[in-house]
């Protein structure tokens, strides 16, 4: 039997991960999502499997205004903003406010989230030397860190770099990468979008840049030797949806879809880090 309260730190772009460790796990839980300015698709997704939770204020926790049942398996989950990816310094430092703001309240810590540029940066690693509650994140089958959402989905980076190398010139896309492509690639180019505001009429009929954001996009792709995206089809989400967002996708940027070979999808990292943040709360 498992009590006690999980803290979780999430990204949008794995919280479908979550979704289907949870609505997989039948054991009763209490699900408490604290309010935030990135929470809405969790909560989305939750009410979508009618998974019960609660909203409540940070404020709410700290106060002891709302408190959890020791006897009780409790999951707090705290959610970050999806554009802290492009930000890796910014992106470890709200972590690890977060993890620290979170101590007194949980009794382990579960990170669905990647490493996104911090590439030596082990937050269980860091919580034990900070003396805090026990923690995971995701790992491949041998324990090594998988460092971004694609890895996450693909079990780990040795089997990153085979798929670089037999999908050269792919846009990878499992479901959050499709929903999210908007916010997901405003993020990753911060920076060109300055410069693409530069570009005056004359200059982009030069350079081949068709109007409007998604032809700049176009153009950055064409640049990378971009020519099709590679679907990964992991299971999770929602299947019509990630269809349909996956099209759009496909529209704008003007790239063919490929299906990836069976295989290539695996959940061995978000199977193996539900069921040890469940372990620590089993002893």
């Amino acid at each position: 039997m498992t009590h006690g309260v999980l803290g979780l730190v999430v990204c949008p772009m794995t919280d479908d991960n979550l979704i289907y460790s949870l609505r997989k796990d039948v054991e009763d839980k209490k699900v408490v999502v604290v309010n935030n300015d990135s929470c809405g698709p969790v909560k989305k997704k939750l009410e979508r499997y009618f998974i019960p939770y609660q909203a409540v204020t940070w404020r709410e926790i700290t106060s002891h205004s709302f408190e959890f049942d020791p006897d009780e398996y409790s999951i707090l989950i705290q959610t970050i903003n999806l554009g802290l990816h492009s930000k890796p310094e910014k992106l470890k430092s709200t972590v690890e406010e977060i993890t620290e703001d979170m101590q007194p309240f949980v009794d382990a810590m579960g990170f669905y989230l990647g490493t996104c540029g911090n590439y030596d940066w082990n937050i269980p690693r860091w919580c034990e030397q900070k003396g805090f509650k026990p923690a995971a994140m995701f790992t491949d089958k041998d324990g090594n860190l998988c460092h971004d959402c694609v890895g996450i989905n693909i079990a780990g980076g040795p089997k990153y770099h085979d798929m670089q190398q037999k999908y050269t010139g792919h846009l990878y896309m499992f479901p959050a990468m499709a929903t999210n492509y908007d916010e997901f690639m405003e993020a990753d180019q911060a920076e060109s979008a300055a410069t693409e505001a530069s570009l005056t009429p004359e200059m982009r009929e030069v350079l081949g840049i068709e109007p409007g954001r998604d032809g700049y996009m176009r153009w950055l792709l064409s640049l990378g030797g971009y020519e099709y995206i590679l679907k990964l089809d992991t299971g999770l989400g929602d299947k019509e949806e990630f269809e349909r967002d996956l099209q759009k996708v496909s529209e704008r940027t003007h790239l063919k879809i490929k299906v990836a070979e069976d295989g290539w999808a695996d959940l061995q990292p978000t199977e193996d880090l539900y069921k040890k943040c469940k372990s620590f709360l089993q002893a």
